[in-house]
């Protein structure tokens, strides 16, 4: 055995086996564009990250360093010399009230989020799973709603809001965006890939209807479950037009709206426009933390989504 390996090795194997060939360790035209690649990314990295950097610097500085014309991303002050101003924060908690709207903000946004995920996880089960008569025609029918621009509907739903006598309350915020066929949508795409025959056996088990929803298929769309949350979360945080029409105290207002009112209001005073940033940078760190935090969620979920679609 030892000598049949031994002559395979000989230098007729080539003609058997056809010649080697190995891959080049320095490749000028691999090299070239891998760095043609990096630099096109750091490029737009720079153009993504070099604005809030500004933003950091320039809630840190003086008002004459803020209104000097020249161009720096650090905290200078009028004479040329580092700065940092924490006090431009302490005003800017103070201007939007941030325990306050901080804690009307989770609410809204935890509550929705909440909500949103249960039922639309159900209406997507239900046109998945179930078979009911006019299924499919419904569900088409609910998809038209996504050609409707959202401003289109601002002013029916303020009608609707003002009827039910929750204007001006956090209600306003929550009600009419429990729903959303987007995300029905992907959920049932979602359902759609679960195998038969597990619930074939969990049927022979004895197991109904929400008990196989709940048990089975929940897990099963878990990652789709996580990128639907973040997003909704995120976008009820970041939610400025729809809470504008229908919010006019400001114990009522949310994040977005009381850093709103603050750039509104000292708009037209150039001393308050580093409070106003140090405002910006507030509001805005939190949204910046969950992504870098659940960044591989999001992105886990999105390519599950890919390919069981």
């Amino acid at each position: 055995m030892e000598n049949s390996n031994f002559n395979s090795l000989t230098p007729e194997a080539p003609q058997k086996y056809g010649k080697l060939s190995f891959p080049k360790r320095f490749n000028f035209l691999t090299l070239t564009k891998r760095g043609l690649v990096y630099a096109i990314l750091i490029f737009l990295t720079l153009c993504f990250v070099i604005p809030y950097i500004w933003l950091l610097s320039s809630s840190l500085k003086t008002v004459d360093g803020f209104s000097s014309t020249t161009f720096t991303l650090l905290p200078l002050n009028g004479n040329g010399e580092i700065e940092l101003v924490w006090d431009n924060y302490v005003q800017a908690w103070n201007e939007l009230n941030i325990p306050q709207v901080l804690l009307n903000t989770v609410i809204v946004c935890v509550v929705n989020t909440t909500l949103n995920l249960f039922l639309n996880s159900i209406a997507a089960y239900a046109f998945a799973r179930m078979k009911f008569a006019g299924r499919d025609k419904i569900f088409k029918m609910s998809l038209t709603s996504m050609m409707i621009p959202g401003c289109v509907m601002l002013i029916p739903n303020f009608l609707i809001i003002n009827e039910l006598g929750m204007f001006d309350t956090i209600f306003a915020l929550i009600f009419p965006f429990v729903m959303s066929i987007y995300n029905v949508f992907l959920l049932r795409q979602q359902f759609m890939s679960v195998e038969k025959e597990i619930e074939e056996a969990a049927v022979i088990d004895g197991a109904g209807k929400f008990r196989i929803f709940l048990r089975i298929c929940m897990p099963i769309v878990k990652p789709m479950l996580i990128v639907q949350g973040i997003t909704t979360f995120m976008w009820n945080y970041n939610n400025y037009l729809w809470p504008l029409i229908v919010l006019s105290s400001e114990e009522n207002f949310t994040l977005a709206i009381s850093l709103g009112t603050l750039m509104q209001n000292g708009g037209s005073y150039v001393t308050m426009y580093p409070i106003m940033l140090a405002g910006a940078v507030m509001v805005s760190a939190p949204m910046v933390l969950v992504f870098f935090l659940l960044q591989k969620y999001i992105l886990g979920g999105t390519m599950a989504g890919a390919v069981k679609g």
